[in-house]
């Protein structure tokens, strides 16, 4: 077996382990997968920020482009690998049905097409038990991964629509306000167990985005709609802003802290999922070890006297030491996040 066979059949290997790697592994992206994943991204986001009119419509490509390019990657690089395994005994251990010369790189490519896609139209036929194997093989592996691309694309769409519902709900319970608003006035007008029970909903869409960006990351958070309700960007500053509200909320309703609790936990976990998956190393590092500024004391404080103002107490301002880590952790990954959209940071509630 020459060095152009073992590279070749070496290709073909490491193309089907990039593929079943991020089709397959509940976590994790292949490199090809990978590099297409933040090329495209950095391109298509640069264009979409100078494009005011149009630069959503660009942004809404990336997701399409991205999924097309790494499949199409996947394709031709199977096929380079099989045409290379092939190419050195064209012309002792194949029949072929032509009449055009010395079998070329060009026939041992088009057998090689043929065979991945497992189209194959006769008229080059392996001879020799070695032939055999690699078009075997090389069907083999062409057949797993067109039947796993398949079922990848129907997976990622229900794994979009799971985001669009987190987002579609945080649009519509704040509508034109804020995470703090909208959960204070949920506390003052139909009382702690509803309060409680918006949390929990907000805790479980929270859960399923970050399973989603851990089994999807290829398309997670770059599949993008060209209505504004869609984006992840608004939704994740709301469900922050209502997260601090209830750490503080907890303080007057015992009965919330549980509810509070898991959803700090659950936005924790997704702002590190993501950070790790898109973002900037030195952000994830900031997630792990937040350091909390007066800023986000004063924050917090403004919340506390919102939230007082709201259900009319009249109380000493407290001491909310889980409510400013959340703060200090939003800020950096909110910001860490409209970078790599290159979208504007808006203000958020709490500074208001």
């Amino acid at each position: 077996m020459t060095v152009v066979q073992l590279l070749g059949l070496g290709l073909i290997v490491l193309v089907a382990l990039d593929a079943a790697v991020t089709v397959l592994h509940p976590d994790a992206e292949g490199l090809v997968a990978t590099t297409i994943r933040r090329t495209v991204w950095r391109a298509t986001a640069l264009l979409s920020a100078r494009l005011a009119r149009s630069g959503r419509h660009v942004l809404g490509l990336a997701g399409p482009l991205i999924v097309a390019l790494t499949f199409l990657s996947w394709i031709v690089l199977s096929t380079l690998g099989v045409a290379l395994a092939v190419w050195p005994m064209l012309g002792t251990d194949f029949a072929l049905q032509t009449s055009l010369g010395p079998p070329s790189f060009l026939d041992a490519m088009y057998f090689a097409a043929g065979t991945t896609t497992v189209l194959g139209y006769g008229d080059v036929t392996p001879l020799s038990t070695s032939a055999q194997l690699v078009s075997v093989f090389g069907a083999a592996v062409g057949f797993t991964m067109f039947t796993g691309m398949a079922t990848y694309v129907i997976e990622i769409v229900s794994g979009v629509t799971t985001r669009n519902r987190f987002t579609l709900a945080m649009h519509d319970d704040v509508r034109d306000g804020g995470g703090v608003t909208v959960l204070a006035d949920c506390l003052a007008e139909a009382g702690a167990g509803e309060a409680r029970q918006r949390c929990q909903s907000w805790t479980e869409h929270l859960r399923a985005v970050d399973e989603m960006v851990h089994r999807y990351p290829l398309v997670a958070f770059t599949y993008r709609s060209r209505r504004h309700e869609y984006d992840p960007e608004p939704a994740l500053r709301h469900v922050a802003e209502a997260t601090v509200t209830a750490l503080v909320a907890a303080g007057y309703e015992p009965g919330l802290r549980q509810s509070a609790e898991a959803l700090c936990s659950a936005l924790t976990r997704l702002q590190s999922t993501i950070a790790q998956t898109y973002l900037d190393g030195r952000i994830s590092a900031q997630l792990a070890e937040p350091e909390p500024t007066a800023r986000d004391r004063t924050a917090v404080a403004g919340v506390d006297r919102a939230l007082s103002g709201a259900l009319g107490l009249s109380v000493p301002p407290a001491e909310h030491p889980r409510a400013v880590e959340t703060v200090c952790r939003s800020r950096t990954f909110l910001a860490g996040l409209h970078r790599w959209s290159r979208t504007a940071t808006p203000p958020q509630e709490w500074d208001g």
